[in-house]
């Protein structure tokens, strides 16, 4: 009997020591809100992910204690929030009645910490693919970026938070500044 209470109390103090749930991280975006309308058009947006995992960073201490971020909205759903507002600055309406479609994929979007004794490395990477379905045909690009970075101490959330908002604005900087993407808009919506 006694060893069953070993075992058992053994078992429950293992659990207690597991991985305990991280906050969700809240991100930011900032769209690129254009001076003027240049536009008169009206399109459908819709979003997927399609990671095979739904975390968006990963804290690697070492010693198999890793620890996992979740996004406080889906990672879609914001991008594509930002992004509707940034056409609608251009005078891009979006519209759920809109013969045209622009499809965003978030392909990769994570921030990797290898968390050290006094130092870590924080390596973050996004790919957001865009596809854009019109009556005249179809048009399709990939945008990514890329950071890395090495910081004393201990990483934060809100370190981790920083470095994926900075990509994702960096992307929806080149997509506002995307000639090629804004001419095929421009003619074929």
């Amino acid at each position: 009997m006694k060893k069953y209470i070993v075992i058992a109390t053994a078992l429950l103090l293992s659990a207690c020591a597991s991985t305990p749930v991280q906050p969700p991280l809240a991100l930011t975006l900032a769209p690129v809100i254009a001076s003027q309308t240049t536009n008169d058009l009206s399109v459908q947006v819709s979003s997927k992910d399609s990671r095979s995992h739904q975390y968006i960073a990963v804290i690697d201490s070492g010693a198999q204690n890793v620890e996992e971020f979740q996004p406080a909205e889906n990672i879609a759903a914001t991008f594509q929030s930002a992004l509707t507002k940034q056409f609608a600055s251009e005078g891009i309406k979006v519209s759920p009645s809109a013969p045209s479609n622009i499809a965003i994929n978030i392909e990769k979007a994570l921030v990797n910490v290898k968390q050290g004794l006094v130092k870590y490395d924080m390596n973050s990477e996004l790919q957001i693919a865009l596809l854009v379905t019109t009556s005249k045909g179809t048009f399709s690009k990939k945008y990514s970026a890329r950071s890395t970075k090495q910081e004393p101490l201990k990483a934060k959330p809100e370190d981790i938070a920083q470095s994926l908002e900075k990509m994702m604005n960096s992307v929806l900087n080149e997509i506002a500044n995307d000639g090629e993407l804004n001419q095929y808009l421009t003619e074929n919506l």
